[in-house]
């Protein structure tokens, strides 16, 4: 199957301020362009052959998107429409010769939406013959209503279409599975001198030849203006928040991390990888361990907890960028525990060197700290390779913990200390129960 994105339109309300040199397919959000953004989601879908309907600066457009092909991994074909400034039903027709009358996807290039639409929509349509299938959502789920195409349904079948209709219950999402009915009803309503696909979609109803999905509020956005592109990228970023987050994750990381660190990353460095973004975090942590070492516990713990808010960011631009991999969580995981054992390590040289304590029980705490910290990765790994089970992981409250320590070490170095002994406590006891409830499960 293809899919079809039609990027041939000027958006002028779009490409202002800072966008305004900007064509409106490569206007930039959140680290990709909307081009960019609207194949990979697509490709997330499992299509990977594309039919990209150009016309406004129509040159610049082709010549981004085919530098950027061998990172999309996809198979690219593009139509040149030098009329579309009559109506995106033109752009439509324009890619009939490219599908060889097979059924499509069809999308438009300044539309996000949530990854899991486009995969129940081809399930979804496997069952309509060859009917075409629009996705529709509630008015009171959009941004811009006033710029919405409306639809009026009864018992779930669509009646009229338009963007001046008064009597309207739902909305054009944007996102089509077409058959080739679509290219018979964009003639006809051409021929006639109606050129906007809502036109060619009217036509469909009268034959009875759509259908509708609901998408049951789930995220979209059509980005016509700086306001909703702003909507948009908020959304987006309050999406990154995960069930699985820990306490100091949901209630103190995510807030930096997703309102400030990863759209300022992306702003700076666009190109950016989540791989980078690790070795950042990573980079971040030694730095803290070397404050550590020459005597500099308070900027030491800040670190260590600007490393942990980072450990968040790159998941967060890995998702951003559609660019989650299965190396990229490895790295990640390696790169962790490396962290994790060099501030230790860093936190143990500072209490020999103040020698606050007695050196024997300074090791044996550290020894048990830095033994419990991998251990509690490896039997988290484990537990999913072995028993296919997940426990919750907790590295954002032990890494909060030593930078409380390490802040209140300006009040008396005892902090670190006792930093120690509460991860060394916490992390064994973990490991323990851990065991407990495996092996519980295994007897079951």
């Amino acid at each position: 199957m293809k899919a079809v994105i039609l990027a041939a339109g000027k958006g002028e309300r779009l490409s202002q301020g800072e966008d305004k040199s900007k064509p409106k397919p490569l206007i930039p959000l959140l680290g990709l362009s909307l081009i960019e953004r609207a194949i990979l989601s697509v490709k997330k879908g499992g299509i990977y052959d594309f039919v990209i309907v150009v016309g406004y600066r129509s040159e610049e457009v082709v010549k981004y998107v085919e530098e950027k092909q061998k990172r999309l991994g996809v198979n690219l074909d593009f139509v040149d429409n030098e009329e579309w400034k009559k109506g995106n039903g033109v752009s439509v027709l324009k890619a009939r010769e490219k599908l060889k009358d097979e059924n499509f996807v069809l999308l438009m290039c300044d539309h996000v939406f949530d990854l899991s639409i486009l995969k129940e929509l081809l399930e979804y349509a496997k069952n309509r013959g060859d009917k075409c299938v629009l996705c529709v959502d509630k008015p009171e789920n959009v941004f811009d209503l006033e710029d919405a195409t409306k639809i009026l349904l009864e018992r779930n079948k669509p009646k009229a279409i338009g963007k001046g209709i008064k009597n309207y219950n739902a909305v054009d999402c944007g996102l089509f599975y077409c058959t080739p009915a679509i290219f018979n009803a964009l003639v006809e309503e051409i021929g006639k001198g109606k050129y906007e696909l809502s036109d060619a979609v009217q036509c469909l109803i009268d034959s009875d030849n759509l259908e509708v999905f609901d998408v049951h509020g789930r995220f979209w956005c059509d980005i016509d203006t700086q306001e909703s592109l702003k909507y948009a990228k908020n959304k987006m970023l309050k999406s990154l928040e995960k069930p699985t987050d820990g306490i100091i994750s949901r209630y103190i990381n995510r807030k930096f991390s997703t309102k400030i660190f990863t759209p300022l990353i992306l702003k700076i460095y666009k190109e950016v990888t989540p791989n980078q973004v690790s070795l950042l975090s990573f980079g971040v942590a030694v730095i803290s361990a070397l404050l550590f070492l020459l005597c500099h516990p308070v900027i030491g713990g800040f670190l260590i907890q600007l490393s942990s808010i980072l450990d968040g960011c790159d998941g967060e631009i890995a998702r951003l960028k559609n660019m989650s991999t299965g190396i990229g969580g490895f790295i990640d995981a390696i790169l962790d525990r490396y962290a994790d054992a060099i501030i230790l390590l860093g936190m143990f040289y500072y209490l020999m060197v103040t020698k606050i304590f007695d050196p024997l029980a300074v090791i044996f705490i550290s020894s048990l700290a830095i033994i419990g910290s991998l251990m509690v990765s490896y039997t988290a790994a484990r537990a999913i390779a072995d028993l296919n089970y997940r426990h919750r992981g907790n590295r954002d409250f032990r890494l909060f913990i030593l930078f409380i320590g390490g802040v209140l070490s300006y009040i008396h170095p005892v902090s670190v200390f006792f930093s120690m002994v509460i991860i060394a406590l916490m992390t064994n006891i973990t490991v323990m129960w851990r065991t407990v409830i495996s092996w519980k499960m295994f007897r079951e």
